[in-house]
């Protein structure tokens, strides 16, 4: 079964754009609602690792990407 979040960042990535990466804010949504970044990071990894499509998973490295700046101890 899908996580919940995963649904929650699919449908995001469905409006992103190349200047505005919805993916992150829902990330960070999450996050101020404290649910545990670990967890936020783990399933955008598991996304990024299992999209067939090489722009949505750009989107999703760079929602990532910048999302790690929030959790230094977060590795692949």
């Amino acid at each position: 079964m899908a996580h919940p979040f995963e649904k929650m960042f699919l449908k995001a990535l469905k409006s992103a754009t190349e200047f505005d990466n919805p993916v992150l804010s829902e990330a960070l949504k999450l996050k101020a609602k404290g649910y545990r970044g670990e967890e936020i990071a783990t399933v955008l990894l598991g996304l990024e690792k299992g999209l067939i499509d090489k722009n949505e998973a750009a989107v999703i490295t760079e929602a990532l990407d910048e999302f790690r700046q929030f959790l230094p101890d977060v590795e692949d």
